[in-house]
């Protein structure tokens, strides 16, 4: 329930802070007092969009601030979704900046205006003469359907199976999208594979190829040139080892005459024995070297398919395209596993389609037998509301597919007036009477379902006497299950809240404010009073008004 409203700033409020109570709660007053701005605050603060113009002062913000009692509500879950502190207290503000922007926060934590809907949605329902479109949609008139019907529980069951169901049927369909994809580049891409298969790929194979194919294609310079430097090593007059041990024999004589001479000589002889290493690798590498066309032949044609394939698959490297070659072979058994897996999920879509079978059944055969009773109970509170005549038919089919309601699809058929043939209420009603109708399923629901606050915006506009007093005890009844809100400017509605406030301005230096009072006993007579006998209050008005309250 919403237990208090603040607002500052707004429109033409300073500032107003008002606290609510369970039940029935009229809000009177004079046209232009402001009644409909307390709404727009109201409407703002649960998440519609700002519109900074209503700023009374431009360069201060404006705050509205409201208090909901959530504890019946089983709200915890959400809170809990969304990261948000739960507290059965539940504070919610919203602030218009002068800079053009606005704020709003639930228990102080900021959030988004498409979060503070949801909430809102679940907290409170604001309902004018003009805003009955709900009534013609066929969601809401199967939710009054299986409100009635109390099937909650088969609902909730029902939509689980479905989202379920919704699901699997999205991934089996991405699946076939999948391998529709993978069936459209299968033999090109098991031609690719083949093709690497064949090839037979080692990783650093191209820079050992190209390297054995450079020194290939230089042997007749490799070979003159090793057989050059074995003879400069090898030469008995000339040598190079041959001069070197003679160097060596003389440095030997004299090595033991200093230290520097000894390090001399020991320097020489590292040299000597690491050429001669040098010179039997020369030998080797001499005897073992030998030029090989064909082998360059091979070498090349190899190089070139390697070299095509890189340039093909677009790849830097072997290494590239061997993850290239294991990604095709994953493609090439995927499309058969994907074959596997679609034929599995749709066994199981079976199986879903089955159950989900079986449970719309139930629901439609439930709706079914709802239908003569909301006919009945809709056309007595109509009757009540001044409708004695007013016909309610509802017809319900049985859809080709699922839909996360079942495969059920209701129409509701009306007529206002006797003989009359019921019609689509879009087509059959006039807003006076879309109101009265709207009303009447507003208290079925009341009755059968937890509603949130419910805010009725002067829907009684356009009846007057008896029919004024039935629907202010229609709403009196209402009231009794759910906090009600009824803005109005009939006495005889208003003489049935359980609490009455008056809305109305004050002008003080040309400056005009809208207030709103909780009025007490005498003070709600003289309310009524005036209601019914204009500006001045006549004995005969306050008599009716008693009357009225009694």
């Amino acid at each position: 329930m919403l237990q208090s409203l603040r607002v500052t700033n707004f429109a033409i409020i300073d500032e107003l802070e008002v606290e609510f109570e369970k039940g029935l709660t009229t809000i009177t007053g004079e046209t232009g007092a402001g009644k409909s701005i307390l709404i727009g605050a109201l409407k703002l603060v649960l998440g519609e969009r700002a519109d900074m113009k209503l700023l009374k002062n431009q360069e201060n913000k404006g705050i509205i601030e409201a208090i909901f009692q959530i504890k019946d509500l089983g709200l915890q879950t959400f809170f809990s979704e969304h990261e948000l502190d739960y507290d059965q207290e539940t504070i919610i503000r919203r602030e218009l900046l002068p800079s053009g922007k606005s704020r709003a926060f639930i228990n102080d934590t900021p959030v988004n205006i498409n979060l503070l809907q949801k909430l809102s949605e679940q907290l409170i329902d604001i309902h004018s003469q003009f805003n009955t479109a709900k009534i013609i949609e066929n969601n809401y008139q199967l939710h009054v359907l299986d409100a009635y019907a109390q099937d909650q529980l088969d609902i909730q069951s029902y939509q689980k199976e479905f989202t379920s169901y919704s699901l699997l049927q999205n991934e089996v369909e991405l699946l076939k999208t999948q391998r529709q994809e993978m069936a459209n580049n299968h033999d090109y891409n098991a031609y690719l594979l083949e093709e690497l298969t064949k090839a037979e790929l080692k990783k650093h194979e191209l820079e050992c190829l190209e390297e054995e194919a450079k020194t290939l294609s230089h042997a007749e310079d490799i070979l003159a040139n090793l057989a050059e430097t074995s003879h400069l090593f090898q030469d008995e007059e000339f040598g190079l080892l041959t001069v070197l041990r003679e160097v060596e024999q003389r440095l030997n004589k004299i090595s033991s005459f200093s230290e520097n001479l000894s390090t001399l000589y020991n320097r020489l002889l590292t040299a000597r024995i690491e050429l001669e290493d040098v010179q039997q690798d020369l030998e080797g590498e001499l005897s073992s070297f030998e030029a090989n066309p064909e082998r360059l032949i091979e070498i090349n044609e190899r190089l070139d398919l390697l070299h095509n394939l890189l340039r093909k698959h677009q790849a830097q490297t072997i290494e590239e395209l061997l993850e290239i070659e294991e990604k095709l072979a994953e493609q090439n058994f995927g499309l058969e596993n994907i074959e596997e897996t679609i034929a599995r999920k749709e066994k199981d879509l079976v199986k879903l389609e089955n159950l989900l079978e079986q449970k719309s059944l139930k629901l439609h055969k439930t709706r079914e037998q709802s239908i003569p009773k909301v006919e009945k109970y809709i056309m007595q509170t109509l009757r009540q509301l001044g409708m004695p005549n007013a016909v309610l038919s509802i017809r319900l089919q049985t859809l080709p597919r699922f839909t996360s309601t079942g495969k059920s699809k209701v129409e509701f058929l009306f007529s206002a007036n006797k003989g009359s043939e019921p019609k689509n209420i879009e087509k059959a009603v006039s807003g006076g009477e879309r109101s009265r109708l709207m009303l009447a399923i507003k208290k079925l629901l009341a009755e059968h379902l937890q509603l949130p606050t419910l805010v009725l915006d002067e829907i009684d506009t356009g009846i007057s006497g008896k029919i004024a007093n039935d629907t202010g005890l229609v709403m009196k009844e209402m009231a009794k299950n759910m906090q009600l809100f009824v803005i109005t400017h009939l006495p005889q509605v208003a003489s049935k809240g359980n609490n009455q406030y008056k809305v109305y301005k004050t002008i003080d230096k040309n400056s005009a404010s809208t207030k709103i009072k909780k009025l007490d006993h005498q003070e709600r007579l003289n309310e009524i009073a005036q209601m019914i006998s204009g500006s001045s209050v006549t004995d005969s008005a306050l008599e009716q008004a008693k009357a009225l309250m009694q």
